[in-house]
């Protein structure tokens, strides 16, 4: 083959694999941005309650599937299952995300706490959790998939740790 040819494809190829950095940069930038919304996300669960910031973050379709439970379908109705922990709140610290490279698809996965009262930090419930999230129309990122594991407790604690409770769903986000 001429000189000619492997020059062009030197270059073409170069070129492809310099326009797939954009893409994978752009999908770091938009996991770090996912991340910090589900940072966001357990902090509004603290401040504003647990039902009220599962409701604004959610999907109106959303799907909750709870380690102990039967699965919830539905924002207002995952909204009305949790309103019975009452003072109680989850907590949350998210882990990591990754994005899709449509940039409007990703996934966290973190450590959930379920306490007794925001103030308290009394540990009930703990374990991990999954959730999938998908940019709205207006490009905000949103849950349409809550899920999670209820961890049992180390064996020290097991004599005095409360009851296993059934904890929504991945008692994170």
């Amino acid at each position: 083959m001429s000189r000619s040819f492997w020059i062009a494809f030197t270059v073409l190829s170069l070129t492809a694999v310099a326009g797939c950095k954009p893409v994978a940069q752009q999908q770091a930038a938009a996991a770090q941005a996912l991340l910090e919304t589900d940072r966001s996300f357990a902090a509004a669960s603290l401040e504003q309650g647990t039902a009220d910031a599962f409701y604004a973050n959610l999907t109106d379709d959303a799907l909750q599937l709870s380690a102990n439970g039967a699965p919830v379908q539905g924002r207002a109705a995952i909204r009305e299952h949790l309103r019975p922990l009452g003072m109680q709140v989850l907590s949350w610290t998210p882990q990591k995300a990754a994005v899709a490279a449509s940039l409007d698809l990703g996934w966290t996965w973190g450590e959930w706490r379920l306490l007794a009262s925001a103030r308290s930090g009394k540990e009930l419930a703990r374990g991990k959790y999954v959730n999938i999230w998908q940019r709205d129309a207006a490009g905000q990122w949103k849950v349409a998939v809550d899920m999670g594991n209820t961890a049992t407790p180390p064996p020290d604690d097991a004599a005095g740790a409360p009851p296993a409770v059934d904890a929504p769903a991945t008692t994170s986000n």
